[in-house]
């Protein structure tokens, strides 16, 4: 009977060691995921995702990444070096709003492609699985760019019936015009010059009017080298209120703090100031667009 029980247990012993060769995923495992933190101070690399197609807060001149998210995370950058004691670089990803891809800004961040994604970052109460925002840091509200013959036709306290607006595929503004003004015919805009070509259209007068955040729709403007008084940006008040963050990894917490920490120390208005200047239009856009919406 002994023999036998052992035999047994010999047998067991042996079919759980093949087992566990051929299916280690399904065995526990003891080492928890690398953090951020961790990752940076191992590397001396801080990956962040920026779209090329946003300015203020992303663009490419020629071969040079420029904007608010670009000098930012320098700033964030040398923060992080003080921290560690060491040389710290910042690699830029680029990140755009197809998810499918392994660019898109939010999976960019899931699947550890960049610690962060910074951007016009709308946001939501209810983010996607697998991400969280920081806390804003820059602050605009949803309007629509019209050429200034439009301003009459175009009246956003109506209905806007047969009139033509544009949007960005898959933004949150889409979704905002469609429930807004049911009356109206959307242009849909997408790919990487979307928000370019959405400018160029309203200014022209191909469509009515192109819908999008301020910061972006002037920012995009003064890309194209266009004057106040080639476009105007209308309503008075915001049609929503934005406010902007990083993604982050939802599951990091430690990371997410060391983020926000460094926006409390900054504040939107000190971040702008340091990078644009004084009398940059874009700070004159979110301290005014905050000061309504509040």
């Amino acid at each position: 009977m002994k023999s036998a029980l052992a035999n047994k247990s010999r047998k067991f012993a042996a079919v759980t060691a093949i087992f566990s060769l051929l299916f280690p995923a399904a065995l526990p495992t003891v080492a928890s995921a690398q953090t951020a933190l961790e990752e940076i101070r191992q590397t001396g690399i801080l990956k962040v995702g920026i779209r090329k197609d946003s300015p203020p807060f992303g663009y490419l001149e020629g071969e040079k990444w420029l904007g608010v998210c670009i000098e930012g995370l320098e700033l964030f950058r040398a923060d992080l070096e003080k921290k560690f004691n060491r040389s710290v670089r910042l690699e830029k990803l680029e990140t755009d709003l197809n998810e499918s891809g392994e660019k898109g800004r939010f999976r960019s961040v899931t699947s550890k492609r960049a610690h962060l994604e910074c951007g016009p970052n709308t946001i939501l109460k209810n983010p996607p699985n697998g991400i969280a925002y920081s806390l804003p840091f820059l602050y605009s509200g949803t309007y629509l760019l019209v050429k200034p013959e439009n301003r009459l036709r175009v009246n956003p306290a109506g209905f806007l019936q047969d009139v033509t607006i544009g949007v960005l595929s898959g933004s949150v503004t889409e979704q905002f015009i469609a429930g807004r003004y049911q009356l109206a015919n959307q242009r849909i805009y997408e790919g990487i010059t979307a928000r370019e070509s959405g400018v160029k259209d309203a200014v022209s007068g191909r469509i009515d009017a192109f819908a999008s955040d301020r910061m972006l729709l002037v920012g995009e403007a003064r890309r194209q080298g266009l004057t106040p008084s080639q476009y105007s940006i209308i309503p008075d008040q915001p049609l929503t209120c934005i406010s902007y963050g990083m993604i982050l990894p939802a599951s990091d917490t430690e990371w997410k703090e060391t983020v926000n920490n460094f926006i409390r120390n900054q504040s939107s208005t000190n971040l702008l100031e340091k990078v644009l200047g004084r009398n940059s239009p874009f700070l004159t856009i979110s301290v005014t667009d905050q000061d309504k919406c509040i």
